[in-house]
This record gives structure tokens, sequence and C-alpha cells, in this order.
């Protein structure tokens, strides 16, 4: 059975980039690799960006939100009811 792309919502984002990851790894009084503050954890992208993405070994991924701030659609598609796929248009 075939998927097809349905809009599951929309992300505004202020910061030019988007974090995609579970918030326990970074944001939680016991994660794994913490950030202390925003500005550590946008030093941090900058140094391990490579084309518009970075990869924090396992705890999440940072990618450039297409043209910088604003509001993207989420689209997602399912199988049996479950999330398979997310994607973000950025343009």
């Amino acid at each position: 059975m075939k998927s097809k792309w349905e809009k599951a919502g929309a992300v505004s984002v202020d910061s030019g980039m988007i974090w995609i990851g579970d918030p326990c790894y970074v944001v939680s009084k016991d994660a794994i690799k913490p950030f202390p503050s925003w500005d550590k954890f946008c030093a941090e992208h900058t140094k391990k960006e490579k084309n518009g993405a970075a990869n924090f070994d396992y705890t999440g991924v940072a990618v450039h939100s297409g043209y910088g701030d604003g509001i993207y659609e989420v689209f997602v598609k399912r199988v049996d009811g479950v999330v398979k796929e997310a994607k973000i248009v950025f343009f």
C-alpha cells in the first residue's frame, strides 16, 4: 500500500535552523549532551556544520531552514496509522 503525504502542521523558525531530535538528550537534567544555553547550541552547530546541516552524535540533527526565519509546513506519511516518514518543506 502506497502512503501519501498529509499535512501534519507547521513549525515556526526564529533562529534560521530546525532541530530534529529527542529533546530529552539535550535539555533534561540527565541529558547525554546538555547545552547550557542557546548560544552554546548555535556555536556547536556552526562548528559541526557541513553543507547546511550538523550531526550531533546521535542526539539529533540541525539543518538550515530554507530562507531563514518563518513558518514551514510539516508533512507525514503513515503506514497502518503510524508515522513512517516526516518532511519539512522550506521552499
